[in-house]
């Protein structure tokens, strides 16, 4: 079961990338130029911020931050894990599906989500994994699995052979 294994490690790493989008809310034109790579200039500046678009980067950037950081405490807390899974799996898929849909690959305007996209497509595929060990897209985070390792070390169990040894 090595997604299951592995689940809290992959939450606290996936998350901290995850929670590095809070720098499109501190910081929108700076990130817009620098890690998305779009064209900045003072007309840009002044038409595209003046409109309202910012909202869309400070919205954006907190969303997908506290996403990170909830990652980050469900890798603590067992009984965050579930639903944290679930929605950062529909919310990382949305991304890929768009990536993909828009040409992402093909279309110079979209580099610089590429990291975004590697991240994202790794959590999906991980969480499909993990899913798929788990027969289930809503596991109990507290069902402990038993081990191969767990009959073995166990002492065998007496057996009552006959009804007149019963108490």
């Amino acid at each position: 079961m090595f997604f299951t294994r592995h689940l809290p490690k992959m939450l606290f790493v996936m998350g901290l990338a995850t929670a590095s989008s809070f720098i499109y809310a501190l910081a929108p034109a700076w990130a817009i130029v620098n890690i998305l790579k779009l064209p900045f200039d003072a007309t840009f500046e002044a038409n595209y911020f003046d409109q309202g678009h910012y909202f869309f980067y400070y919205h954006w950037g907190v969303m997908v931050g506290f996403m990170g950081v909830v990652m980050v405490v469900a890798a603590f807390k067992k009984s965050w894990r579930a639903p944290v899974v679930f929605y950062s799996f529909a919310e990382k898929a949305w991304m890929v599906a768009l990536y993909v849909a828009s040409r992402g690959f093909a279309n110079s305007s979209t580099y610089g989500y590429f990291p975004v996209l590697v991240v994202d497509s790794f959590v999906s595929l991980w969480t499909l994994g993990y899913w798929i060990e788990q027969r289930s897209i809503f596991p109990d985070p507290e069902i402990a699995f038993p081990s191969i390792t767990d009959d073995l070390e166990s002492e065998p169990q007496p057996t009552l052979l006959d009804s007149e040894t019963t108490v």
